[in-house]
């Protein structure tokens, strides 16, 4: 699976309402999107959604069809992520 991260601006006036509703989320949110887990993060955007996806099409319809749709959601931002795998660096025993 893929993994994704969305930023999220709320509205100011529906914050609370909607930080509860993105924190009930389902594990399993729908036919090959699982969620990791939601963060609040500062700065320009309030809350980050980080999931996984078998298929681009299926993040991309959970973006704009559910995420998009929650109330006090007022805009998505799908952030590019490339996770490293392994570590690549050495330890000192191993330059030795």
């Amino acid at each position: 699976m893929t993994e994704y991260l969305v930023l999220l601006k709320l509205d100011r006036g529906k914050l609370l309402e909607t930080m509860n509703t993105l924190r009930d989320l389902p594990r399993k949110l729908t036919s090959g999107v699982e969620l990791q887990y939601t963060m609040n993060v500062l700065g320009t955007w309030d809350v980050a959604v980080w999931f996984s996806s078998d298929k681009s099409s299926d993040a991309l319809d959970f973006i704009n069809n559910k995420i998009g749709k929650i109330q006090g959601v007022v805009d998505a931002f799908p952030v590019a992520t490339f996770p490293h795998i392994g570590s690549t660096r050495k330890t000192a025993e191993e330059i030795e």
